[in-house]
């Protein structure tokens, strides 16, 4: 297996397991993997809900800290990339709008068996 396809499949189990996390905080599951891609590139790797807020999770999977820690791939580039993606959904999802209040970008960092929680990270 080549080591991209490696890494997409460890990316994928990392949003699973935040996935479980966050519904066993109480989040209820709208979908995942939406993405992009007309000359804007760009994917969130889950939408929950969270109350009456409608929230955009970013999950950042290391299996270790070798190479730095997951929180160091979060930065403000990739905050406004979210955000930018996020508003894509609203607008093609006008319904979301009507259900959910307000959102917001959170994220799940995972490290080895360590989770953790960041949330309302773009104001």
């Amino acid at each position: 297996m080549s080591e991209k396809r490696f890494n997409y499949k460890k990316g994928r189990g990392g949003e699973e397991e935040a996935k479980e996390f966050l519904i066993k905080k109480g989040f209820n599951f709208i979908e995942a993997n939406f993405s992009i891609d007309k000359g804007m590139k760009g994917e969130i790797d889950l939408i929950m809900s969270d109350n009456d807020w409608l929230v955009f999770v970013e999950v950042k999977y290391k299996s270790d800290d070798r190479m730095g820690i997951p929180e160091e791939m979060i930065n403000k580039r990739k905050l406004a990339q979210v955000k930018r993606v996020a508003q894509i959904y609203l607008m093609k999802n006008p319904e979301m709008r009507k259900v959910f209040e307000k959102y917001r970008i959170d994220a799940v960092c995972i490290e080895g068996s360590e989770i953790r929680y960041y949330d309302n990270l773009y104001a």
